[in-house]
């Protein structure tokens, strides 16, 4: 195949015209979650199966587009390539040879691998990724085409049962880094993990969200595009926008329309506060350099000392939602100290904050029954640390 002449043919009938198949990568336990952003999207796709770590779904080139622009809770989103089998390296390199590589990747490029084997007879990471990369080099030779090293793309090897699943990654850097903070905290929670959290606490934007212990304000932050309809991905940029495939004005058209569901909120709904003064400095700043202040309040204070928003005519709202991370330091804490500051956090979600749906962290099994009301608790990971997301309403 020559790159001039009818590449463009070619990518317009196997890529822009075709149903492709996709996978969504997301934390543990979100897939589900995923899985419903997904068919929500406005571009129509189809949903093949959820697994542990992820989504198979399937839908055209925008599609791909959309999920990297909308969808609050993956990691990443990969375009499937190839499936073959391959139980040596001439197998591997003659069927990696094989593929089609300036559909998908600019000229000369190779892009950096990244393997997982298991159950295989090809099971070295390090030879497996050599060997695909010589087969890259060879087809772009074969091309005319020189090597280049820039724009950095990502290709994904998984080999299981001597099966080989080529996936190429769309989304560039992690989907978490939404590209709106550029401040940092203690320990801070991943974007699209606290995007999860608000989800599986029942966040609603027309009710208030208090963040109390907010830190870097990643609840808050993520809130804040939820209630304002803003997607997460509309303040950076994705792998797939170096793809031959990629067609800058359904790009444009893409973001337009998303940009015209965009709301403007009457007053602020979302309360973040901290102990940290400089933190909520960093915060404060970065809501204003946004334009979010129509959506988050930031004040600096202990949330001990604190007491629910109030409503309209000044009374305090009948219902919202609280979400506490409590900081890092305490989850290294001794256990007898760690669990007393649990039980005092809970005695005060009782006292002050009757009927309000809470969503905690907590860092170890032996705090799940420190709370005063009825919770439910649900596994995460945080930080590669295992720990436990409690749900409940504080009752009355």
């Amino acid at each position: 195949m020559s790159l001039t002449g009818n590449l463009e043919k070619q990518i317009r009938r196997h890529i822009i015209g075709q149903s492709l198949d996709f996978y969504a990568v997301t934390p543990p336990g979100m897939a589900s979650q995923c899985a419903r952003e997904l068919a929500a999207l406005p571009e129509p796709i189809e949903v093949e199966g959820v697994e542990t770590g992820g989504v198979n779904f399937h839908g055209r080139l925008t599609a791909l587009y959309q999920a990297n622009l909308r969808v609050r809770t993956a990691s990443r989103f990969l375009l499937r390539l190839a499936r073959f089998k391959a139980t040596n390296f001439r197998q591997l390199t003659k069927q990696c040879g094989a593929v089609p590589w300036a559909w998908h990747l600019p000229p000369g490029v190779v892009p950096a691998c990244k393997v997982t084997a298991r159950q295989s007879r090809l099971y070295h990471s390090q030879a497996i990724a050599e060997h695909v990369g010589k087969a890259i080099t060879a087809y772009w030779r074969a091309q005319e085409a020189l090597p280049m090293e820039t724009p950095a793309q990502t290709l994904y090897l998984r080999l299981d049962h001597d099966l080989v699943t080529l996936s190429l990654d769309s989304s560039g850097d992690h989907l978490y880094r939404r590209g709106l903070k550029t401040h940092g905290g203690q320990a801070p929670l991943r974007e699209n993990l606290a995007a999860a959290i608000l989800g599986l606490a029942g966040y609603d934007p027309a009710h208030p969200l208090l963040d109390p212990m907010c830190g870097a304000g990643t609840f808050a932050l993520e809130a804040a595009l939820w209630a304002k309809g803003i997607p997460p991905g509309s303040y950076r940029s994705f792998a797939f926008m170096h793809w031959p495939c990629f067609r800058p004005k359904q790009w444009q058209y893409i973001k337009i329309k998303a940009n015209n569901e965009l709301k403007r909120l009457p007053k602020p709904s979302i309360y973040a506060a901290d102990l940290d003064e400089e933190a909520c400095h960093r915060l404060a700043a970065c809501v204003a350099r946004h334009q979010l202040d129509d959506a988050v309040v930031v004040r600096q204070g202990d949330f001990f000392d604190l007491t629910p928003p109030p409503g309209e005519a000044g009374h305090p709202p009948s219902t919202g939602l609280i979400v506490l991370n409590p900081p890092y330091g305490l989850r290294l804490a001794p256990g007898d100290r760690l669990e007393a500051f649990y039980r005092r956090l809970g005695r005060k979600l009782a006292a002050d904050f009757i009927g309000w749906q809470v969503a905690l962290i907590v860092p170890n099994p032996r705090l799940i029954g420190t709370q005063p009301y009825p919770t439910r608790s649900i596994p995460l990971r945080h930080g590669g640390l295992a720990v436990s997301l409690l749900i409940g309403r504080v009752g009355h």
